[in-house]
């Protein structure tokens, strides 16, 4: 299994994306926090690196994604699958 590291600084916090061959050897990322705790993965595998790569890029340049919020309660499936019902903050 191949592995490569890449990680940032961010007001004293170091994060590292882990890349990394699966058993199918489809490239898988892991995002550790300062802790060495898993915090995100890839969710899905890439035939090459640099697709997997791409997925990294793009997680780092999400710091200006919007956040939703449910504003009803979950246990009201039905209005959660109705539009309108999450907020941006």
């Amino acid at each position: 299994m191949q592995q490569i590291f890449s990680s940032f600084n961010e007001k004293d916090r170091t994060m590292q994306f882990h890349i990394f061959q699966d058993a199918k050897l489809e490239w898988r990322w892991q995002l550790s926090g300062d802790d060495g705790k898993k915090v995100a993965d890839s969710g899905d595998g890439y035939r090459d690196k640099e697709a997997c790569l791409d997925s990294i890029s793009a997680v780092k340049a999400s710091d200006e994604a919007i956040v939703l919020e449910n504003v009803t309660s979950l246990m009201d499936t039905e209005l959660l699958s109705m539009p309108g019902f999450f907020r941006q903050h």
